[in-house]
C-alpha cells in the first residue's frame, strides 16, 4: 500500500509539473497570436480529449512524463493563407523566444508559491526542549536544565531543532556572545548565555549538538501494553 500511495503521488506531481510547464507555453503562445492546436499533458494512448470553444484540442494521455502544446507552424505542415499570420515561425524572434521560455518559466513561479505555501503553513518538527547539559559541556555554562525550551537566539525566534542549530551556528561565525531566551518547565522565561562558541562547528560531522551539550529531553514512558 505505501509503495501504491508513492507512486500516485509521485505521477500526481508529474502531471501537475507537466501541465504548468505546458500552460506557460499555451498562454504565452495564445497572448503573442498564435494558433494553438493541440495541448496535451502526457503521451501514449489518448484518455481524455475535448475540444474548446477557441478550437484547441485538449488533451490527457496515458503516461505522464511530459506533454506538448502543438502550435500552427508552417514548418510542420501546410498553412492556409489566411492564418499565415497566427504560425508560430511568423512571430518575430522576442516573441518565439517568449513562448519557448514560458514552460521553464512557469514551473519556476510554481516551485516559488509551493515553497512559500510551505513556510507559511509550516512543516511538522520537534520543539528545541533541551536535556540538563552535561557537566563541564558548551551548554552547561548556561546553566540549561532539563525540559528547557529554546525559544529565542539572539533574539530571533527559534521553531525547531533546525533553527537551534542555524541560530549557533550563525553565533558561533560571527564570534559572537549566544543569548538564550528559555521557557522552563514551570513556564517561567529564563534569559541565560552561552559561553563562547568554537568557530570549527562546519567541520564536524554529523549532528554537532550533543558535542556542545545541547541534547533533546525525552520524557520517560511507562511500558504500558494497550492491547494484544
Amino acid at each position: 500500500m505505501d509503495l501504491l500511495m508513492t507512486a500516485a503521488a509521485f505521477f500526481a506531481a508529474i502531471l501537475v509539473l507537466v501541465a504548468i510547464h505546458e500552460a506557460g507555453h499555451f498562454y504565452v503562445a495564445k497572448w503573442c497570436g498564435v494558433k494553438v492546436l493541440r495541448f496535451s499533458v502526457g503521451f501514449g494512448p489518448t484518455l481524455l480529449r475535448r475540444r474548446g470553444r477557441d478550437g484547441v484540442e485538449y488533451v490527457l494521455a496515458a503516461l505522464p512524463l511530459g506533454g506538448y502544446v502543438k502550435m500552427l507552424d508552417e514548418r510542420e505542415g501546410n498553412v492556409d493563407p489566411s492564418e499565415r499570420h497566427l504560425a508560430f515561425n511568423r512571430q518575430p524572434l522576442r516573441q518565439r523566444v517568449a513562448i519557448v521560455a514560458a514552460g521553464p518559466l512557469a514551473n519556476f513561479i510554481l516551485a516559488v508559491l509551493m515553497f512559500a505555501a510551505a513556510y507559511g503553513v509550516g512543516v511538522p518538527g520537534m520543539a528545541p526542549v533541551l536535556d540538563k547539559a552535561p557537566v563541564g559541556s558548551v551548554a552547561a555554562s548556561a546553566s540549561i536544565e532539563a525540559q528547557d525550551q529554546v525559544l529565542r537566539v539572539n533574539g530571533s525566534e527559534i521553531h525547531g531543532w533546525s533553527g537551534l542549530r542555524l541560530g549557533l551556528l550563525s553565533a558561533a561565525v560571527d564570534g559572537s556572545t549566544t543569548q538564550l531566551s528559555l521557557r522552563r518547565a514551570d513556564g517561567s522565561l529564563v534569559e541565560t548565555t552561552v559561553e563562547a562558541l568554537p568557530q570549527d562547528l562546519l567541520q564536524d560531522e554529523g549532528d554537532w549538538l550533543p558535542g556542545l551539550g545541547f541534547n533533546a529531553w525525552m520524557p520517560e514512558v511507562e511500558p504500558v501494553i494497550g492491547a494484544l
